[in-house]
């Protein structure tokens, strides 16, 4: 049964790649957050839980065929971004090579999942700067994210037998809570409640920027995203949407900021009656640590994982390779304790994964899309999806030191505005011909008084 569904679920990928449709993004990423959720119900119809199933396997199988689209179009870059991507592949092949070594299998996937977010990267290059392919793009990931959020609260209570079935299975019962309605920390149906916030929060900062990114819900659909983030229990979401909703007009010369004052005060409000509606004073508590988060047990944890981290690599500045730590790490291991000492700092873990001449490298790759899109900036190019990127840019550098959004499905919506703003074609082309018509313009003018001396 599991391969059945698992080849259903490709077969329209596959021949999206075939007639080269854009669409294959907003295909992937409906893919990427119900995959799991199929998967947890397939096992409890069949009464068994696969840990192998090959339902979970298919995002990767569909960013597969991203990345050919993207290997066949790859000689059309522009010279700056086929050097961004020969830097990503660097990286990727000292990663892999130390993982192959010392982890075997769970390097492939963990190679996989680096290859999903850097393919998508690519994909959104191909726009070449089309802002309505864009504005879809976006918009597939609010719905998605909608859709999940909305399962979210049916989840909280309810509590399907299918998740509670998957819950035993893997030994969470616990660490999400009991088995009973309102007592559950939410996950939907993704593979856990960190990859559920970390997807949702990314997701509703552009509809919170921008109501060219919201979807016909508009701000309802901003409301049920946050309220099942706040379900999650996951602090650094919020950090991550308040970071970018102040990054924002920081960036971008002042550009929103009344609108976004105001829709911090509604959310504080609105969050704070659903939160005495729902009775989820369990949240209420973990989100009143935020007011002294240098005393929190788990913020005190990660400094000391930094420092440990830190110390490790001078030992063994090669790292570890890909399939150390994350989920690909489990692939060995099979257990939650696989790369947990640095899981949760992601500089650590990519460092750790790619070694420091690697990891440096992938850093460095970007570095120049941030250096690419401020000297677009410079030539003319304000459009509002660069200024998304420049946020999304620091918000993720932020996160990072929370662990390591990049391998999940957050990642999905800063790569399609990371490689969209990092290769704007037309606006290029714009510029170009705007440069050219002054200069035209600026020798006729130049050109007038000789011509005029010449008739004297």
């Amino acid at each position: 049964m599991d391969w059945i569904v698992a080849f259903l679920i490709v077969a329209p990928a596959a021949y999206l790649y075939l007639v080269g449709s854009s669409w294959l993004i907003d295909y992937l990423v409906w893919v990427t957050v119900l995959n799991r959720g199929i998967r947890r119900y397939i096992d409890w119809v069949a009464g068994a839980f696969n840990a192998f199933s090959p339902i979970s396997l298919t995002p990767l199988v569909i960013s597969g065929f991203i990345f050919l689209l993207v290997l066949k179009t790859y000689p059309t870059y522009p010279t700056y971004l086929q050097k961004i991507f020969r830097l990503f592949g660097i990286a990727l092949a000292l990663g892999f090579l130390v993982g192959l070594a010392l982890n075997q299998l769970a390097a492939v996937y963990a190679l996989a999942e680096y290859v999903a977010p850097l393919s998508i990267m690519g994909c959104a290059a191909m726009a070449k700067g089309n802002e309505r392919v864009l504005d879809r793009w976006v918009k597939s990931v609010g719905w998605a994210a909608v859709v999940v959020s909305v399962y979210g609260w049916y989840q909280y209570y309810t509590i399907p037998a299918w998740d509670a079935f998957w819950v035993r299975a893997v030994g969470f019962e616990g660490y999400l809570g009991h088995l009973r309605p309102t007592e559950m920390v939410v996950f939907s149906t993704m593979q856990e409640r960190g990859p559920l916030a970390g997807f949702l929060s990314f997701a509703v900062i552009p509809m919170i920027i921008s109501s060219r990114w919201r979807n016909a819900l508009g701000w309802v659909s901003v409301v049920i995203i946050l309220s099942v983030i706040l379900l999650t229990f996951v602090r650094t979401a919020i950090i991550t949407i308040a970071v970018a909703t102040v990054m924002f007009p920081i960036l971008n010369r002042g550009k929103n900021t009344v609108q976004l004052i105001l829709l911090l005060c509604v959310a504080a409000v609105g969050g704070n009656y659903i939160l005495n509606k729902t009775g989820s004073t369990k949240v209420s508590k973990r989100l009143s640590t935020l007011s002294s988060i240098s005393e929190d047990g788990s913020f005190k944890g990660r400094i000391s994982i930094a420092g440990y981290g830190a110390t490790q690599l001078l030992k063994k500045p090669w790292g570890t390779g890909l399939g150390s730590t994350g989920l690909a790490g489990r692939v060995n291991s099979g257990g939650l304790e696989a790369g947990a000492a640095i899981g949760d700092n992601g500089y650590l873990e990519i460092l750790f994964s790619f070694g420091l001449i690697g990891g440096g490298m992938f850093f460095y790759a970007f570095y120049l899309i941030w250096r690419q899109v401020r000297i677009f900036e410079k030539l003319g190019i304000k459009s509002e999806s660069l200024m998304m990127c420049k946020t999304l840019f620091v918000t993720g550098a932020v996160a990072l030191f929370a662990g390591n959004w990049f391998s999940g499905a957050g990642s999905v919506v800063f790569c399609v505005f990371a490689g969209f703003a990092a290769y704007p074609k037309f606006a290029m082309d714009r510029v170009s011909r705007e440069f050219a018509e002054k200069k035209r313009r600026a020798l006729e003018a130049a050109a007038r008084p000789r011509l005029a001396g010449q008739f004297r």
